[in-house]
């Protein structure tokens, strides 16, 4: 086998010996997941160091040709994809809070399967068949993670957001097709499609529909905090690393710089979707009271920095938008660990019932302390220096206010973890926690490679820029400048008075909150304006899918039954009445009466006459 279908080809075909297995089979679902795993990394990894591969067959006699193309870009995001399955393989073997361990791993192996076929498919009907897999798993990841309704209610409400989304990725790419003569990615990028009329334009804007959509941005992201309430720690930690964000910006990358040159317009649109994201996400982060759902929110307003980044159109915001890519599939998947491993000792995730953890669980603080410190841009960690070339591509476009916004999100984003860490692992430790202890190694050893890896990608970045960003950018033909090394100029400076903001305002809320951290918020959360709007947003006001679901598709289903009532009753009813009185009357005439049928027979005559032309 070509060492290119071993990452998509072995995963599917241990997902499906283990549908052969009985549930109680004990550890080894587990053992078959984590040993797959681990050899898609290697292959992957071998992909990685190897030259621009690719390998193509005729689609059943189309015409059209199957083709998966590792490139620097691809191969990069195979080897991130592959080593994220691999950690939450690991994660997941002493965690109970899975769902059935069978049906778990089954959609843990095919997703990464599908996943690696979608980043490495250089064919867009290739990659959409992929694609399309991945929504599938993703119904199923949700559903079968808890045996509740609200389980399935949620799979089912991202299935179709995501559904209808991915119709219009399917027209998007019918049209790009149609207009380059090609499903080839890297035929089409030879000669760049450009917004110069309506019809590329539109392609471009189903094609940004589909990859925002799959990245979880506004307003297609309402899936995501109610699925990390209905489902597994260990599934949301997956998908920040698979399903969700690096496919999603990955293709979004692709279609704005590798297949289409985008105007001045379209990069307007592409920042304030990542500005809007940011604010929107963070501000609803920052008022949670719950462990997972805190954390799914900014897992959305994260996002809002990559389509930032990649919006900027400049090689530097574009190397923030995809080193942000990775940086946050590492930093939010620890998080999500973190946060099932106190979920699974505790046996709760409301932060009201939390605190005092850190001398119980010191290797979980120790990886919170470090990803949260990541993820809010604090040096010398690696999310400070993606921001810091997202904040550089913003203000080299000359739009400040998206500078700002960025900004702004970073503030709210350490004052929310300021709140998460202090509700869960400092102040007093509730009476009934006494007796808690540490994970389990297993889930600390993925817990720890994460963080390890936060830290490994920081101290100015050279590893990541070097191997991974810089490579992905040359294989895009984009020209870039240096992206290592710490810079001490107006951008730190900018930073500590952001950190120095976030922990006054954690201070100031600590005082109003009566000294507890969970209701360190309050004080924006209910403050004037602001208590209205998410008391609207607490009631899904400004959920679309909420919207249509709850309040518009009902009306118009019952419009709609009105209507069929009434065409039922104008094609069979009222004709069946009129025969019927049409009938009946007849019937008292034929009463066998021989004068009767003659004075008819003579009225009817008359009546002829004269309308033949007797009253002239």
């Amino acid at each position: 086998m070509n060492l290119i279908f071993i990452p998509i080809v072995l995963p599917i075909i241990a997902a499906l010996a283990l549908l052969l297995m009985c549930e109680k089979t004990k550890y080894l679902k587990e053992l078959l997941a984590i040993g797959t795993s681990a050899v898609a990394l290697l292959a992957a990894a071998n992909i990685f160091l190897l030259p621009v591969q690719a390998v193509s067959y005729a689609w059943l006699g189309t015409g059209i040709t199957f083709t998966l193309r590792a490139d620097n870009l691809s191969a990069f995001l195979l080897l991130a994809v592959s080593l994220f399955s691999l950690a939450i393989s690991v994660y997941s073997f002493s965690n109970p809070n899975k769902g059935p361990a069978k049906w778990f791993f089954f959609n843990l192996l095919m997703t990464q399967g599908f996943a690696a076929g979608a980043a490495l498919a250089d064919n867009l009907l290739a990659m959409l068949f992929f694609w399309e897999g991945l929504l599938v798993f993703l119904y199923t990841f949700i559903a079968l993670s808890q045996t509740t309704y609200a389980a399935k209610r949620t799979a089912m409400k991202a299935f179709l957001i995501n559904g209808v989304t991915d119709l219009c990725l399917l027209a998007g790419i019918t049209i790009t097709a149609y207009i380059a003569g090609t499903m080839s990615m890297s035929e089409i990028a030879q000669n760049k499609l450009t917004l110069d009329y309506g019809w590329s334009m539109f392609a471009y804007v189903l094609l940004l529909i589909g990859a925002v959509s799959k990245a979880g941005a506004f307003p297609f992201h309402t899936w995501i905090p109610d699925a990390a309430t209905d489902s597994s720690a260990a599934f949301m930690a997956y998908v920040p690393a698979a399903i969700d964000k690096l496919l999603g910006i990955y293709f979004l990358a692709r279609a704005s710089i590798y297949l289409f040159t985008l105007n001045g317009t379209m990069q307007l649109v592409l920042m304030t979707l990542g500005a809007v994201t940011i604010l929107v996400a963070v501000m609803m982060a920052f008022v949670q009271k719950d462990y997972k759902r805190l954390l799914s929110y900014h897992a959305v307003s994260q996002t809002g920095y990559m389509i930032l980044g990649i919006g900027t159109l400049n090689p530097i915001g574009i190397a923030g938008g995809l080193f942000h890519m990775i940086n946050h599939a590492t930093y939010k998947s620890c998080l999500f660990m973190t946060a099932g491993s106190v979920e699974r000792q505790t046996g709760s995730s409301d932060l009201s019932k939390l605190g005092g953890l850190w001398s119980a669980m010191p290797v979980t603080v120790l990886c919170f302390v470090i990803a949260a410190a990541a993820i809010s841009g604090i040096a010398p960690l690696n999310g400070f220096f993606s921001k810091e070339l997202v904040y550089k591509g913003t203000l080299d476009t000359g739009y400040t206010i998206f500078f700002l916004a960025a900004e702004l999100g970073s503030f709210l984003t350490l004052a929310s973890f300021l709140k998460l860490g202090h509700a869960v692992f400092f102040g007093e430790r509730p009476e009934n926690l006494k007796e808690t202890k540490e994970a389990p190694f297993s889930m600390l050893l993925p817990m720890l490679t994460l963080a390890g890896i936060c830290v490994a990608f920081g101290f100015g970045a050279r590893l990541p820029t070097n191997w991974f960003i810089s490579p992905a950018l040359a294989g895009m033909n984009i020209p870039h400048p240096l992206l290592s090394g710490f810079h001490p100029d107006k951008l730190y400076f900018v930073s500590v008075i952001v950190i120095l903001a976030a922990v006054a305002n954690h201070m100031i809320g600590l005082a109003i909150g009566g000294g507890k951290p969970s209701k360190s918020s309050d004080h924006i959360h209910y403050a004037p304006v602001l208590k209205e709007t998410y008391a609207m947003a607490e009631r899904r006001v400004f959920d679309l899918y909420e919207v249509l679901m709850d309040r518009a598709v009902p009306a118009v289903s019952l419009a709609l039954f009105k209507a069929d009532r009434f065409f039922d009753w104008a094609i069979d009813a009222a004709p069946s009445r009129l025969s019927g009185f049409f009938g009946g009357t007849s019937r008292r005439f034929h009463n066998g009466s021989y004068p009767l049928y003659m004075a008819l027979t003579l009225a009817c005559a008359a009546v002829y006459i004269l309308l033949a032309g007797g009253l002239k």
